[in-house]
């Protein structure tokens, strides 16, 4: 069963700047370690739900250029939206794959992960990736999920979890059409909503992908106020005298924003 939206790539040209941005926005940032024979390596931001960024860096760009979703990653480096793909939950990954391939969908068989984190331990999932390489993929942990993110014990990240991922598509239908052979829905929905985050389709005419990133805030008063004690640049607008939305100004590359009850 696919439980939600597991985690996002950002491209990063330098994880050890990355990681420095996100804490001097008021995020905890967790160091990663090397994904073995596949050129990257990794910090994470995470957040209240589970969600979380991952900042990926690239060490061997020829050695990623071979895998996906590394590929993505180095392709993404070359934009200056930096979110490369995303990643959903999966409970009984065996079990989603067969179905998303009895709705006619192209996937692979789920293959090994693992890397080491820099206390030593090991980190080990599986995963499957969709031929269509604009869907996301899916993700099970092996090791204990808290062994691959931990949640954040101090920071933003404590308030904020994911609300929407926002993707852009060109042709709408057949996008609305590929997301609801992989979910087994409904395929008139241009939103996809799961017990952690939200998928949501949007129309554009420039190249397909991921558009932004969608925080909600338990209160985005108190969020607002550490961004200015870190003296961070963000936009702030209100919509209709109750919601808030902030937009930080440095976030690597990714188009954030973060939304909230007006107190």
């Amino acid at each position: 069963m696919i439980i939600g939206v597991d985690h996002v790539l950002v491209a990063v040209d330098n994880l050890d700047d990355a990681m420095e941005t996100y804490r001097q926005l008021g995020f905890q940032v967790q160091p990663g370690g090397e994904h073995p024979g596949r050129g990257t390596y990794n910090a994470l931001v995470p957040l209240s739900d589970g969600f979380y960024f991952e900042l990926m860096g690239v060490k061997d760009k020829s050695l990623a250029e071979k895998f996906a979703p590394s590929r993505r990653v180095v392709d993404a480096l070359d934009r200056e939206n930096h979110l490369a793909t995303f990643a959903l939950d999966s409970n009984k990954l065996d079990s989603d794959v067969a179905s998303i391939r009895g709705r006619e969908l192209m996937i692979g068989d789920p293959n090994e992960g693992e890397r080491t984190r820099p206390d030593g331990q090991r980190v080990a999932w599986r995963s499957a990736l969709p031929e269509d390489s604009a869907l996301p993929f899916l993700i099970q942990d092996v090791t204990p999920r808290e062994t691959r993110s931990a949640p954040p014990t101090e920071g933003l990240g404590r308030w904020l979890r994911v609300a929407d991922v926002v993707f852009g598509v060109n042709d709408l239908e057949a996008r609305r059409a590929a997301f609801a052979r992989l979910f087994g829905v409904n395929p008139s929905a241009d939103r996809f909503e799961f017990s952690r985050g939200a998928i949501q389709l949007e129309a554009i005419d420039t190249d397909e992908g991921l558009l932004r990133i969608t925080l909600l805030a338990e209160d985005i008063g108190r969020v607002a106020e550490q961004l200015r004690a870190q003296d961070k640049t963000f936009r702030e607008r209100v919509i209709e005298g109750v919601g808030v939305v902030l937009e930080p100004v440095d976030t690597e590359g990714v188009p954030l924003q973060i939304i909230g009850r007006a107190s």
